[in-house]
């Protein structure tokens, strides 16, 4: 039976709630304070929370907050049910880690609706507990891909996460998306997902401490299958964020993932450099403006100074505006490099990918430009993967295969 705890000062609203999700035969526990919801949702272990804002000790905010802080919390769903109707009062909600916030008075149908939302989308979202290293992935040659630009507004996190949906969908085999960018990161917003746990919340582990059972409090699961890691909200709460941890955090994810997409800031700081290191593909993005060839040719001139080989280096085409930009002919002989992949101006898809957290290769298959970038991430797969058809072939693998097809002919 389902376990809802439900968190609030005033008794009534106890049964207010117990009344109404007596369709979905729900065991309804309660807590009349912060204090001891966070007690019983210890020795309870609910699947859902529902916590009012305002209450004696701490408020709905704090309470939210400390169980995200908490591993075993880490992806139950909590519902913030108060009376705060104001825009700031529902941002609060979510940047403190809740799912969803509704307005009391609330209608029993609505409060119905978005739990039995909650539950669905936590049970699609469940990350399998990682198991120890194998030696299947070690041998089979994890491939980390790093999206990256000197430049701001190139499409990388759009094209990391898209990227990294397309090879989860592909090969049903497990993949990781990074969002290694600690200022500001989109990812878990481009996916539609609420913000639990970040990398932050692994800062204070040393290299030799960070273990896979730590790692895997903070891997977020998307419907898709995809996995993925979410950078904090204020660039202050991964300060204590070490190098070496980074780098270590890197290679458990490697022993445990076929593919792991790593979307990198505008730099080349801490996050940057190790996951630079750890690739074994650097994707430059660059858009067809002149400030764009000019991010990639200082980036080629580091990549060079840092040792990487130039077989590793893929330069990707972004048509970011509709018009009067570069042409490829001119970008390609500017800095002496082919591009693997050109995309097209799309604004309307992408703008609307972002605002609704909706990866068109998931959501718009059959989008032209969701083809484009499928086929893009079969083509970055392994060989392993591309030399073979699958026993069971994907959705997604038979589009690329139709595609294939048809410009054969």
């Amino acid at each position: 039976m389902i376990r809802v705890l439900v968190i609030d000062d005033e008794p009534l609203n106890h049964q207010l709630v117990a009344r109404a999700l007596e369709p979905l035969q729900c065991a309804v526990h309660s807590a009349n304070d912060g204090h001891s919801g966070i007690s019983l949702a210890h020795s309870l272990q609910p699947d859902l929370i529902i916590t009012d804002v305002m209450m004696p000790d701490i408020n709905g905010y704090e309470v939210t907050r400390t169980l995200r802080r908490q591993p075993e919390f880490a992806n139950t769903p909590i519902l913030v049910l108060t009376a705060q109707s104001g825009l700031q009062d529902k941002i609060k909600s979510f940047e403190a880690g809740a799912d969803d916030h509704l307005i009391k008075p609330f209608e029993a149908a609505e409060l119905v609706a978005r739990v039995a939302a909650l539950l669905r989308r936590a049970e699609a979202a469940k990350v399998p507990h990682a198991e120890a290293p194998s030696e299947k992935i070690e041998h089979a040659e994890t491939r980390m891909i790093a999206v990256h630009s000197l430049r701001g507004g190139t499409g990388c996190s759009s094209l990391a996460v898209n990227l990294a949906v397309g090879l989860s969908a592909l090969w049903r085999e497990p993949t990781m998306l990074l969002d290694l960018t600690m200022t500001a990161g989109q990812v878990a917003m481009m996916l539609n997902m609420t913000l639990r746990r970040t990398w932050a919340d692994i800062a204070t582990f040393s290299a030799g401490d960070l273990d896979m059972n730590a790692l895997s409090s903070i891997v977020t699961g998307h419907e898709s299958g995809l996995r993925f890691i979410a950078a904090p909200t204020f660039p202050i709460e991964a300060e204590g964020l070490r190098g070496d941890t980074l780098a270590a955090a890197f290679k458990l994810i490697k022993s445990q993932y076929e593919y792991v997409v790593a979307d990198l800031p505008h730099d080349f700081s801490e996050p940057a450099l190790q996951a630079l290191d750890a690739a074994d593909v650097i994707l430059m993005v660059a858009a067809p403006d002149m400030a764009s060839i000019r991010a990639v040719t200082a980036a080629l001139d580091t990549y060079d100074k840092l040792g990487y080989p130039k077989e590793k280096r893929k330069l990707i085409l972004n048509a970011t505006f509709p018009h009067s930009g570069l042409t490829k002919d001119k970008i390609e002989s500017a800095l002496g490099l082919t591009s693997i992949a050109m995309i097209p101006y799309v604004q309307d898809v992408f703008v609307d990918a972002i605002n609704l957290g909706q990866p068109p290769v998931f959501h718009k298959p059959e989008q032209p430009v969701s083809g484009l970038l499928e086929d893009f991430a079969f083509h970055l797969s392994k060989d392993a993967h591309k030399k073979s058809k699958p026993d069971n072939p994907t959705e997604a693998w038979k589009r690329v295969y139709k595609r294939y097809q048809e410009r054969k002919r």
